[in-house]
Order: C-alpha cells, then sequence, then structure tokens
C-alpha cells in the first residue's frame, strides 16, 4: 500500500465512477467508504500481486468510453474526437495536486487515524 503512479491514480478514479453514484458521492465526501465497497473487501486480506488483472481497482478502458461514441455517432477519427474537445476550449476544473493537509500513507498510525477501515482491511506495516 502507498504506491500509485499518476496513471494509476486516474485509473482508479474511473474505476471509482464506475462503482456507481452513490458510491462516486460517498467516497468523495469520506474516502474510508471505500471500505464497504463489495470490490474492495473482496481484495482485504490478500496480497496485491495475487489480484488478477480484473479485480485491480482501476479501470483505464472507461477513459476511452467519449472517444468511440464520438467515432460510432459521427464516423469521424478520434484524432477528430480530439480536435473538437479541444476547440471547446475546457478548462480541465480538477487541480494538478492534491488539496488539502500532506500526510504519509506509508505511517501506518497516521493511515490508521485517517482511514481507520481501509486501514483494516489493508494494513500498513512501517517497514514498507
Amino acid at each position: 500500500m502507498g504506491w500509485c503512479s499518476d496513471d494509476s491514480f486516474f485509473y482508479f478514479r474511473l474505476w471509482l465512477v464506475g462503482l456507481g453514484r452513490d458510491m462516486f458521492e460517498r467516497v468523495a465526501c469520506e474516502p474510508d467508504a471505500l471500505a464497504e465497497a463489495p470490490e474492495v473487501q473482496r481484495l482485504a486480506g490478500r496480497s496485491p500481486r495475487s489480484w488478477t488483472d480484473h479485480e485491480w481497482p482501476e479501470w483505464e478502458e472507461l477513459d476511452y468510453v467519449a472517444g468511440q461514441a464520438f467515432e460510432d455517432v459521427t464516423g469521424k477519427t478520434h484524432d477528430d474526437f480530439h480536435d473538437a474537445n479541444d476547440a471547446q476550449n475546457f478548462k480541465d476544473p480538477e487541480p494538478k495536486d492534491p488539496a488539502g493537509e500532506r500526510w504519509d500513507v506509508n505511517r501506518g498510525e497516521e493511515t490508521a487515524r485517517r482511514l481507520p477501515r481501509l486501514s483494516a482491511l489493508f494494513p500498513v506495516s512501517e517497514a514498507e
């Protein structure tokens, strides 16, 4: 626990969206509520090395849904989709850096204080 690239976090967020609006909104307000998701509970007590590709909490393919729908409806290409999207001058509202107080997820005591339910499912060893 504690290792996550930018891409992995992006794909995790897509996976979270895929869990449905209710779960997404609950976790957005209270991150520790993720411990209630059956998809997360199935991974508890198992080493990430034993998780299958299907079980990993990420869903990269969801990032391509809008582009594929554009292509299907318009008959235009993937590049046309990006050009059309760029022409909207859309400003990504998401900050580049995390908001709020920084803390080290690899510190078991701190993680347990902030995310008690997730920490119970996935304990962090200080030696990791």
